[in-house]
């Protein structure tokens, strides 16, 4: 990319395309579209066409969606599949038409993977078993963009990448309690309890489930790096290689918040999958330098920049 390319970025008031514009410019690129929702609904295709048309980009990052934790997941799997899904199409096809020679890259999930799986998770994964239920269309609808582009690479000699990030957290995040994903609840639970003087905070399951925390800015990076030097149709991963159980997770932001009340386990309410962390050796093949950093070290800059909350 050139610092005067035109670079699109859909999703771009979201967590991860916030990011990617912020690294962005931070590198000096000028001519950066971040449309709102009011200026193009991904979902209505004449929208997108015309969007498409009149800009014709030369880079896309696809990073918009419809995205929730287990209970919004759970809550509504046939929107979250019919939405999700009909923004990537809706854009392969405008792309496809008014320009064709704009690098797509499209970011998954690891949720794209079988609910059970040999860890770490490679991307070879992909197709080879049942998903996990309570986000099953939330991950149909990424593997129909995953499918997507490769055929679309396959069939009109478009260049598209896939990238599959981890659980994220960061800046900008939605720390939506009932809707939001385990590391923004977790992280907004923690400063509500010590700011409101609570005596107790509760979390789903057993703790023991493990999970990855990629820090969303070491995301965008990465995206940033593979748009730049990548162009395949293999997918990549985007992760940390390294997991914590969600028990632990909790006795990391228990000392960073200087929390002294007591944790409740409802071991009612489901774990969901219990190991999900990712092989990222196909990045670190690519991106030798890619060095995410670890979890106390990104909240504390969230716990700042987006809390005002001051870490002892």
């Amino acid at each position: 990319m050139k610092r005067d390319s035109k670079i699109l970025v859909l999703g771009s008031t979201g967590l991860v395309g916030s990011s990617i514009v912020r690294v962005l410019e931070a590198k000096g690129f000028k001519n950066i579209l971040k449309p709102k929702h009011s200026d193009v609904n991904l979902i209505e295709k004449e929208q997108v066409d015309k969007y498409i048309e009149n800009n014709k980009p030369d880079y896309v990052f696809m990073v918009a969606g419809l995205v929730g934790g287990i209970m919004g997941n759970k809550k509504a799997n046939a929107e979250f599949l019919y939405v999700n899904s009909l923004m990537i199409l809706n854009l392969l096809e405008a792309l496809k038409i008014f320009a064709p020679k704009a690098k797509l890259l499209y970011t998954g999930s690891t949720c794209v993977y079988p609910k059970e799986n040999p860890q770490p998770i490679n991307e070879d994964r992909l197709l080879v078993g049942p998903l996990e239920e309570s986000n099953k269309g939330y991950a149909i609808a990424k593997i129909v963009g995953v499918i997507g582009g490769q055929l679309y690479r396959e069939q009109y000699g478009m260049d598209i990448i896939s990238v599959m990030p981890t659980n994220m957290y960061g800046l900008n995040d939605n720390y939506d309690l009932v809707g939001g994903h385990f590391l923004p609840s977790l992280i907004k639970k923690f400063v509500d309890a010590k700011e409101n003087n609570l005596e107790e905070i509760e979390f789903w399951g057993s703790g023991k489930p493990r999970r990855e925390a990629l820090f969303v800015d070491d995301c965008a990076e990465a995206c940033i790096y593979l748009m730049q030097n990548y162009s395949d149709n293999e997918i990549v991963n985007i992760g940390t290689g390294i997991d914590y159980s969600i028990e632990e997770f909790v006795n990391m932001m228990k000392k960073l918040t200087g929390y002294k009340g007591n944790i409740v386990w409802d071991r009612e309410k489901p774990d969901g999958t219990m190991l999900k962390q990712t092989d990222i050796s196909r990045l670190k093949n690519i991106m030798p330098n890619y060095s995410p950093r670890g979890f106390e070290e990104g909240v504390k800059i969230v716990l700042e920049k987006d809390f005002n909350f001051k870490v002892s």
